[in-house]
């Protein structure tokens, strides 16, 4: 245990005095246009590929770039075994990053990181590669100290902004030689109250669109009005039928198997609502919140299903006037899920659904985009001991045990092919503005969060 005191001292020394080359290595990866969901960037994708590749063998790890299905982003796996009969800890990342839409919105470019008031802003730098990148540094520093005292594993994909198949199928074809005795799922981040994090469950999601036709082209509305089955029209009426003014979610069945919080839950929920519902209004700065009326909000944004709509597209949408009803318009729509909702069996109802909506002489066809199943998540093991203890030591703040809003699509995969217990968790703080413009991170945090990682796998080596 000594040497491992010594081992923590030593790296969490060199990550003291490596603070601007650790910075520089984030902005450096921060540069790649790494936007899975447009083909266009998959090339800056494989570039990002391989940038990891590239640092994570000048650590000595036996690194290789899979790649799993063909036109996909691949995934990048490190190993490290040079500790026999010590535990061994598997790191998950992404580098893949949402598009940086709308640009006008970005008070710097997004592909150009830049460092304003003590926070380092670009896309990608919270979600995820201010997270990955803290703890591949992490372990980087571990290696000139001497060399971690646990076996370990990186696996980062680029397909979790897309819900991508790469990385599933990677780990359901290789569960057996994957074997691994925790998984730090490090894709989280810090609560409204601004107290790190370890996830209890992820709500899954559903992201359809809705394709509405209707004439066979587009129509002039004056000599047309009236007669004329207008697509975009009845997208409207269909996503307000989806959901009614109390939040309440109307496609048939989409309740029935939503597992209650227990009363221990609810009861830790009820005394810290009234200053969570603050927090999120701040951090959103929205006039005024929504959701199922009868629910706390922190009920309303972990545990509770949603349905929202992200986009609708159709008819003249450039500057000037075109009076025309189209022939065509699309929505998307995305349903976040709690345990124990099953996506097919809601995507099957929804199909149904949307047809009984229509109006006369439109067509809606509803396509899948992406799907991932609720996770629920143990937090009573060591290696989760380890990670609270860790962060209480690196930011002076106890961790909260969350229901996350979000979807981390591998989660399960984990859970059911490498059988190992997960932690969910990260670095970011809730006013990072994750997928938004002018998305930031703290470089305190990005610092702190090494050193976090440092003690936490050494904690792991004890």
């Amino acid at each position: 245990m000594a040497n491992t005191h010594a081992l923590r001292d030593a790296a969490l020394a060199k990550a003291k005095a490596s603070r601007d080359a650790d910075l520089a290595d984030l902005v450096e990866e921060l540069r790649i246009p790494s936007v899975s969901t447009l083909p266009e960037r998959r090339d800056d994708c494989i570039r990002n590929a391989e940038w990891l590749r590239d640092r994570m063998v000048a650590l000595g790890m036996k690194v290789e770039i899979v790649d799993v299905i063909k036109d996909g982003n691949p995934v990048v796996v490190a190993d490290w075994n040079g500790r026999p009969g010590k535990p061994h800890l598997t790191i998950y990342g992404h580098y893949d990053v949402q598009p940086p839409d709308p640009m006008d919105e970005w008070k710097s470019p997004p592909f150009e990181p830049e460092v304003r008031n003590g926070h380092l802003y670009a896309r990608g730098c919270a979600d995820n590669k201010g997270n990955h990148m803290a703890t591949l540094k992490a372990v980087e520093h571990l290696f000139a100290a001497g060399g971690p005292p646990v076996n370990l594993r990186f696996l980062i994909e680029g397909e979790e902004e897309v819900s991508g198949e790469s990385l599933k199928r990677y780990l359901r074809a290789n569960g057996s030689k994957l074997k691994t005795d925790s998984v730090l799922i490090w894709d989280g981040g810090f609560d409204e109250a601004d107290n790190p994090t370890l996830g209890t469950a992820l709500r899954g999601i559903l992201y359809v669109e809705l394709h509405a036709s209707g004439a066979a082209v587009d129509l002039h509305s004056g000599m047309y009005g009236g007669v004329a089955p207008n697509p975009i029209n009845t997208l409207a009426l269909v996503l307000g039928e989806l959901k009614d003014r109390n939040g309440h979610i109307t496609i048939p069945g989409f309740y029935d198997d939503v597992r209650r919080p227990s009363d221990e839950e609810l009861a830790d929920w009820k005394k810290k609502d009234e200053h969570y519902v603050r927090m999120i209004q701040k951090v959103t700065g929205a006039r005024a919140l929504e959701g199922e009326s009868g629910f706390l909000g922190i009920e309303r944004t972990g545990s509770r299903p949603t349905l929202d709509a992200n986009g609708i597209i159709g008819g003249f949408t450039g500057v000037g006037e075109k009076t025309v009803i189209p022939a065509r318009a699309m929505a998307k729509v995305s349903m976040r899920l709690v345990p124990d909702q099953d996506w097919k069996a809601i995507l099957s109802s929804l199909e149904k659904y949307v047809n009984t909506l229509t109006t006369p002489g439109v067509e809606i066809k509803v396509k899948l985009l992406g799907s991932a199943p609720p996770v629920v998540c143990d937090v009573n093991h060591s290696a989760a001991n380890a990670l609270r203890s860790a962060y209480s030591e690196a930011f002076g703040k106890e961790t909260a045990l969350v229901r996350s809003g979000g979807s981390i699509p591998v989660s399960l995969d984990f859970q059911e092919a490498v059988g190992a217990p997960l932690m969910i968790s990260g670095i970011p703080q809730a006013d990072d503005a994750v997928h938004s413009p002018n998305e930031h991170l703290a470089i305190d945090h990005y610092h702190t969060g090494i050193e976090a990682i440092i003690r936490f796998i050494c904690k792991l080596g004890e």
